[in-house]
């Protein structure tokens, strides 16, 4: 790790905020509407695990996004704060700064400040559920010294009434500061120590190939697709159908993704690829969570597709005629099905996961 200080566009200044990054890794781009501060960051962290933000007065950003399992919290579908089950599965917060859109399918999230609301104010289905008690729980949280502290310290000119935007602007701070590239991966590739094991440096190559092509979804420093880097373009989005459902033969998901936002007929089923840091332990997997290891993930790429043989979503997602081309039938032997699994393994920053 080493510190390096910078400030909201990218220069070192007064008020600059002091990086505690991975050796080799720049700062995630920080809107200058919201710049970083070590006081806003605090209180973000603190906020992050308060139960006042729901309408329960119990359910927290936490609540999903549990530190110990990388940010997920290993359900196949994420739970609101009202009992009512998600469609989703909870994704990974580590290095979702980079990330050059939020959420699973959703083109027009593109800042953590614009991603924070959705959790609190979404209806279908209810998450946070915070709009219906919000003045209440502002009221409650401006009524609590120790966070009416934090506040002060974190926006120093305002009222000890804490407001909305403040809330969002500190979380959407402290998030910016989970990053995390330290695995054995990182440590073999970039720093030259002898890490990873043999199966996994088979696996890195396969995964890397030409003929499985997992780094064309899965892409940068990130594996995950396009990322935001200060004083870089902002890039263009992309989001993949992967043969997961046909259900019926028709094309159709039983959530439509990106087709949802867009309506073009194309986008049915397509999502963002999730970075694959630390996804050992981010357990079950896919959009929907319906798979449940990685040898498995292994086992549906390599079929191409996922041929659902009953029941209401029954089709062959091998012939989704929206899936990405790219992704085709490898047959790989079952030693390479367990080399690539050693990578992805790999990918496990153990150390960041038990501070």
């Amino acid at each position: 790790m080493f510190g390096l200080l910078i400030g909201a566009g990218g220069f070192a200044g007064a008020d600059a905020y002091e990086w505690q990054l991975p050796a080799g890794l720049r700062p995630p781009p920080v809107p200058a509407d919201n710049p970083m501060s070590a006081a806003k960051v605090a209180f973000g962290e603190r906020l992050f695990a308060d139960g006042r933000l729901s309408l329960t007065g119990a359910y927290s950003c936490a609540s999903c996004h549990v530190p110990a399992r990388a940010f997920t919290d290993g359900r196949t579908t994420a739970i609101g704060a009202t009992g009512e089950l998600h469609t989703r599965n909870t994704p990974t917060l580590i290095n979702v700064a980079y990330a050059a859109s939020f959420g699973w399918s959703d083109p027009t999230l593109t800042t953590l400040e614009a991603q924070h609301r959705v959790p609190m104010f979404n209806h279908t289905p209810v998450e946070l559920g915070l709009d219906r008690v919000l003045p209440q729980r502002l009221a409650e949280l401006s009524a609590d010294p120790a966070i009416v502290s934090l506040q002060q310290a974190a926006f120093p000119d305002s009222d000890p009434q804490i407001a909305l935007d403040q809330v969002v602007d500190a979380i959407a701070c402290y998030v910016r500061t989970l990053i995390s590239a330290d695995s054995a991966f990182d440590r073999y590739l970039y720093w030259g120590e002898e890490s990873m094991t043999p199966q996994a440096k088979r696996g890195m190559n396969l995964f890397f190939s030409e003929r499985t092509s997992c780094s064309l979804c899965h892409a940068s420093f990130n594996l995950s697709g396009p990322v935001r880097q200060q004083g870089a373009a902002d890039p263009q989005l992309v989001f993949h159908n992967t043969g997961l459902y046909n259900v019926a033969g028709t094309g159709r998901y039983p959530d439509p993704g990106l087709e949802a936002h867009t309506h073009r007929a194309a986008d049915m089923g397509a999502f963002r690829a999730p970075t694959l840091r630390n996804v050992a332990v981010t357990a079950p997997y896919m959009h929907d969570g319906s798979i449940a290891t990685l040898a498995e993930v292994i086992e549906f790429y390599d079929a191409g597709g996922r041929n659902i043989v009953t029941g209401a979503d029954a089709g062959d997602g091998r012939v989704n005629p929206f899936k990405r081309k790219e992704i085709h039938a490898l047959e790989l032997t079952p030693q390479e099905k367990s080399d690539l699994v050693a990578f992805l393994e790999a990918l496990t920053d153990a150390k960041y996961l038990q501070q």
